[in-house]
């Protein structure tokens, strides 16, 4: 049935006929094996709202096709569940996680079955938890190492952002809060081992000869990703393990961030680029409104504390992009070319807690900061409602009947 609602040629909207056509497809008798091997990989957790939806879907009698609208429409709810909580529960930076959550890109996945939309609202609860004073808020705050655990199940380069919870580092017990921290960490190294062990398998591809960073014999045959060999091509020359993730950066960061932003579809529709400015004026205005928030129940600001969050975002991101040419990209590749813009918006919550907070440090009232941090959220709540029908408009005219 999801196959069936797809133009047989992405330049083509879909005819009536052929959406009624899917609309028939009838539930299959038995039970069939699909082979999924990019999603068999990843903890099935973030999964299961999808999976009632369509259950519950087929149990009133819904057809597939309608059973898999229902499967979105419940990621969408689960999505907007942790989304709305991480927003009510930070204690500074409200506006730029409203304006990460609603950008074109996150919405869209979190309205689909890709469980990258669930990771994006996940990593906002974990950094909205970890803008608390653990002093005021320990229990609360303590859920973030949970919650961020279970994103570390599917994606786990980006495990070092873990020990942002150790902010701040001048409470005592920091020795302490490492091994708990160690103790999280635990559970996703363990899924990761079982997961390589029973489940992983090479994409396979046609078959190709190496890249010009191969060390070995330059006629050797590959016939999909090899990730021990791409690992013996980094350790060839330990330089490539900075050398290629800032390569990449340099030649694809503009699209990448237009890509967070949002390319929706297959990356085949872009958004207009007056969306891609106001979401980046947003975006900026957001940032802005970080600087000017308070105190109250936040966990202070220090030097030291950001420093050690910029180190984690940023050794997170050559994580990122490392695995991605170990596991994706083909064996011996001159350049990273895996990364897409959506990776990099786990990021954001986590780099709220490095930017300073001036109305703090000059003691300025909790009350008028957060007046000053909702006035410069208002150009992410225009985008968002803007695109409440732009997106749609832009979607039925790219892939419906018009």
């Amino acid at each position: 049935a999801s196959l069936a609602e797809l133009p047989p040629h992405l330049r083509t909207p879909l005819s009536r006929k052929r959406v009624e056509a899917a609309r028939a497809i009838p539930w299959s008798p038995a039970r069939q094996i699909d082979g999924a091997p990019n999603t068999v990989q990843y903890f099935p957790a973030l999964y299961v709202p999808g999976t009632i939806g369509i259950a519950a879907a087929r149990w009133c009698g819904a057809s597939p096709l309608q059973a898999l609208y229902a499967g979105r429409i419940a990621m969408l709810l689960s999505y907007l569940a942790l989304g709305a909580a991480a927003v009510a529960l930070a204690a500074f930076g409200q506006g730029l996680l409203f304006a990460l959550l609603n950008l074109p890109m996150a919405l869209s996945l979190g309205a689909s079955f890709n469980q990258d939309g669930q990771l994006i609202a996940a990593s906002a609860l974990t950094g909205a938890l970890l803008t608390l004073d653990p002093r005021l808020h320990p229990r609360l705050r303590f859920l973030a190492l949970p919650i961020f655990a279970l994103v570390l199940m599917s994606k786990p380069p980006y495990g070092l952002l873990l020990f942002a919870a150790l902010l701040p580092l001048a409470r005592p017990g920091l020795l302490r809060r490492a091994a708990v921290i160690f103790l999280f960490a635990l559970p996703p190294v363990i899924w990761v081992a079982l997961m390589m062990h029973d489940a992983q398998v090479p994409y396979h591809r046609t078959a190709y000869l190496p890249g010009p960073l191969w060390p070995g014999d330059p006629h050797q045959i590959f016939h999909g990703t090899d990730p021990a060999a791409s690992l013996r091509v980094l350790l060839a020359k330990p330089s490539r393990f900075i050398h290629l993730p800032v390569q990449f950066l340099i030649i694809d960061g503009k699209e990448i961030i237009r890509e967070g932003v949002g390319i929706l579809g297959w990356l085949s529709v872009s958004l207009g680029q007056w969306a891609y400015d106001g979401w980046y004026i947003a975006l900026g205005m957001a940032a802005l409104g970080v600087l000017a928030s308070g105190g109250g129940a936040a966990v202070p600001w220090r030097l030291a504390d950001a420093l050690l969050v910029l180190a984690l975002v940023i050794l997170s991101v050559f994580a990122v992009e490392i695995a991605i040419y170990l596991s994706w990209d083909d064996v011996g590749a001159a350049t990273i070319s895996g990364p897409q813009g959506r990776y990099y918006l786990l990021f954001i919550p986590f780099l709220i807690l490095a930017l300073p907070r001036l109305a703090q440090r000059q003691g300025a009232q909790n009350s008028a900061a957060g007046s000053i941090e909702a006035l410069l959220a208002m150009p992410a709540i225009v985008m968002a409602l803007i695109d409440t029908g732009y997106l749609p408009w832009l979607i039925v005219h790219k892939f419906y009947l018009r």
